[in-house]
């Protein structure tokens, strides 16, 4: 054997298991459905309690969302339309007050627009602005001057910048200018064969298509302004007309051009105090406007190409009034040769420093009876403002300079020194 050994089967043997109960056969059963065909699985959440349905996750519509943009960026279209609209009516249909807008050569359309808005002319320079840029007239503008009103609109007020304004007409007085023409340049003009500048005021008058007879009359006329202070009632208008480019109503008169000159030199003269300076050198103000005439036509500064040299110039202007208050405080001729060439030019006859002449300061003392000419502002300036000095003379030398002196040796000195070609001296 194996070395195991076989053990017997007791008495005690636990009896045999009874046969398992089984149920009695049946048709299988068909398993319910968990959905109903056609219809989405719910989804499921399982949590430590068990299994539940999820909820329903509802998609959110987005047209009312989109509906409502469009509305908004319509209400804003249809606002800013209607702004820009009314930005473009008149600023006050019922004001036909006349205001001059001068346009200058190379004014840009931003700085004038800019303009407008500040004078009341338009509501906007903006939507003026983008009016302009519809229209595609950006480069449109044109110099002049014109008249506008508020009533205007923004169509009217386009219309005249770009088409070139006619509302007034310009007439230019020259600095230096007198009433009427002068011999004495004409003659020199002639001998040195040069063509004649007719820069009286009568010719400024003509070309601005007045006719003589109408200038004529203009001059005789009597005008009433606080300019005219300490004028003789026998003397014309000589000195007054001030140098200056103006702009008046195609339908002024010459009496009309000429009291807007002398609104303008009053306006200078009051700013600049001029009277009371003028009285505080002895002078009234009607001899203070003729002896700076003397001193503007020795040295004309207004015309000069820069400020510097328009200062250095007053300079020299200032040294000459105070000459001349010296020799006229002195007792002495004031020695002038542009009084001797006006002298001549009143009398039409050729002009010599021994004219006989009230005009002819080489001859006569003191000043002449009234001005010789159109002052210029600088002129005036000068006048009441005069060099503090003792020099008695004065000339213009060869180089352009103005040379002074305190007594005759050194006038004499300068004139050789300074003068050889040729120079106008005292």
């Amino acid at each position: 054997m194996d070395g195991f050994k076989r053990s017997k089967r007791s008495n005690n043997q636990l009896p045999p298991l009874p046969p398992a109960s089984v149920p009695p056969l049946s048709q299988p059963q068909k398993p319910t459905p968990l959905r109903q065909p056609g219809t989405a699985l719910p989804e499921v959440v399982i949590d430590d309690i068990g299994v539940k349905p999820a909820p329903l996750v509802r998609r959110r519509k987005k047209w009312p969302f989109v509906i409502g943009s469009i509305l908004f960026f319509i209400a804003v279209a249809a606002g800013a339309y209607l702004w820009y609209n009314a930005q473009l009516q008149p600023v006050n249909a019922a004001d036909n007050t006349v205001q001059r807008v001068e346009i200058k050569d190379g004014s840009s359309f931003s700085y004038v627009v800019g303009r407008l808005e500040e004078r009341g002319l338009i509501r906007s320079s903006a939507a003026f602005s983008i009016f302009v840029n519809l229209q595609g007239k950006q480069s449109a503008l044109k110099a002049g001057t014109c008249n506008m009103t508020p009533s205007d609109s923004a169509r009217t007020i386009l219309d005249k910048m770009t088409n070139g304004c006619q509302d007034f007409k310009s007439i230019t007085f020259y600095p230096g200018a007198t009433l009427e023409t002068s011999l004495y340049a004409k003659t020199k003009a002639d001998q040195e064969k040069k063509d004649f500048k007719d820069m009286s005021i009568r010719a400024s008058l003509k070309a601005a298509g007045y006719s003589d007879e109408a200038i004529t009359k203009a001059f005789a006329a009597k005008y009433d302004s606080p300019l005219f202070a300490g004028k003789p009632a026998d003397q014309g208008y000589e000195g007054y007309i001030f140098g200056e480019t103006y702009f008046v109503d195609h339908g002024a008169s010459v009496e009309d051009v000429l009291k807007v000159a002398f609104d303008h030199m009053y306006s200078i003269v009051r700013s600049e105090a001029l009277a009371e300076k003028f009285k505080n050198k002895g002078l009234t103000l009607y001899q203070g406007i003729t002896l700076a005439s003397i001193v503007g036509r020795e040295l004309d500064c207004e015309g000069k190409p820069t400020e510097e040299r328009k200062q250095r110039c007053y300079g020299y202007q200032q040294q000459i009034a105070g000459v001349f208050y010296n020799r006229l405080e002195a007792g002495m001729t004031l020695g002038s040769d542009v009084t001797s060439i006006y002298a001549a030019d009143k009398l039409g006859v050729k002009s010599t420093v021994d004219v006989d002449s009230p005009y002819n300061t080489r001859k006569y003392t003191g000043l002449t009876p009234g001005p010789i000419a159109t002052p210029g502002q600088l002129a005036l300036l000068a006048v009441a403002n005069p060099a503090d000095s003792e020099d008695l003379f004065f000339l213009a030398g060869d180089d352009g300079l103005i040379y002074f002196a305190k007594d005759g040796a050194g006038h004499e000195a300068n004139i050789a020194n300074h003068c050889k070609i040729g120079c106008g001296s005292l």
